[in-house]
């Protein structure tokens, strides 16, 4: 129907339940019962006098609270209504009362997806420190403090010795990374002991600070390497540490050489059951000096004092003669005169029969 005047206020009234306050002339903050979004949507009668929001009253605690201007007198009469919607004009919430019940999820999964990576340029809110106070920073900085930058691998001190078995390690297990001690992984790992280059070196030996009862297994591996002289090179080992490497009955050792040419395959064998030596490269079919060889040695127990002291070899090398030669081989340290021994191995040498070993890289593993 018509009317005459200012348009009529809507919105839901709410008479607010404040009896638990108590008026004494002195309190000016008093409970409401309820948290409300700005002083202009509540109705305040105060002894019949309809009061004046911001000037009159304020809210107070994030609004769940009232606090007068001027304390209410003793027995004062106090009504509060609450009204919700529309009251003439937009409602403005006061700072910080707005809490996340009032939130509605669809301000995130509302939105549009993404639908690609994120750029260091996009921007997320943070709580900056425990005040609670929202900032906005890129994407940048938060993957420089979450992720890993290669400096904090590369950067760390190294570790300098074999893991003990309680060190722990990172790893993925189906996408959820966790902690795995070193004792469970530890199982035929390769540790590199030392490796090196030759420059016409007399021989590569490794003493008893590398040959010890920590691996029962070794492996050494030559890469590219040259000898100096047409020569072979062979493996001997030590139970003094290199004082001796035994005698013309210390070695066992048994293998083939595949040699290749255009039109036919040579086969040699060797088999000794008391050698001076343990020859890998070379031995009656000797080395090219123009070409490098490859070869790869691995040592059994060799610290052991009742087992067998086994050696498998392999390599490859160019016979002067042009052709591909093929080894594989087996040996044993026979210190004592027989297969298994009885006194540990803690030195063994490489060693060309004349001249030097020129160039090239080797590398010694101990095998967990």
């Amino acid at each position: 129907m018509a009317y005459i005047g200012q348009g009529i206020k809507q919105g839901t009234f709410k008479v607010l339940d404040t009896s638990g306050n108590t008026y004494n002339g002195s309190n000016t903050t008093f409970n409401l019962g309820t948290q409300v979004g700005s002083a202009a949507q509540l109705l305040v009668s105060h002894d019949g006098v309809i009061q004046k929001a911001g000037t009159d009253y304020t809210l107070a605690t994030g609004g769940t609270q009232i606090t007068f201007s001027t304390a209410p007198a003793s027995g004062a009469s106090i009504f509060i209504t609450e009204i919700s919607g529309a009251v003439g004009g937009t409602v403005t919430p006061s700072d910080t009362s707005v809490t996340a019940d009032k939130l509605n999820t669809a301000l995130l999964t509302g939105h549009t997806d993404i639908g690609a990576n994120i750029a260091d340029a996009d921007l997320f809110l943070v709580d900056d420190g425990a005040g609670g106070t929202l900032r906005k920073t890129a994407a940048s900085r938060i993957k420089t403090y979450a992720g890993f930058s290669v400096s904090d691998i590369t950067g760390a001190t190294a570790l300098d010795a074999t893991p003990a078995d309680t060190d722990e390690f990172i790893i993925s297990d189906a996408g959820t990374l966790k902690r795995v001690d070193y004792s469970y992984i530890k199982g035929g790992a390769h540790i590199l002991l030392q490796s090196g280059t030759f420059s016409n070196a007399s021989n590569l030996t490794f003493n008893n600070s590398l040959i010890t009862s920590t691996y029962n297994k070794y492996v050494v591996e030559f890469i590219n390497c040259k000898l100096e002289n047409d020569t072979y090179l062979s493996l001997f080992g030590s139970t003094d540490n290199g004082s001796s490497y035994g005698t013309s009955n210390a070695y066992q050792i048994t293998g083939a050489i595949f040699e290749a040419t255009q039109s036919s395959n040579s086969l040699f064998t060797r088999n000794n059951n008391g050698s001076a030596d343990m020859t890998l490269i070379g031995n009656a079919q000797t080395v090219d000096l123009a070409y490098a060889f490859g070869l790869r040695v691995e040592i059994y127990n060799p610290t052991s004092t009742n087992q067998q002291k086994g050696v498998l070899f392999k390599g490859f090398y160019t016979h002067t003669s042009g052709d591909l030669a093929v080894v594989y081989g087996g040996g044993a340290f026979r210190e004592g005169g027989n297969g298994a021994g009885t006194t540990a191995v803690n030195n063994i040498k490489f060693e060309p029969s004349n001249g030097d070993i020129a160039s090239g890289i080797y590398r010694l593993y101990g095998v967990a």
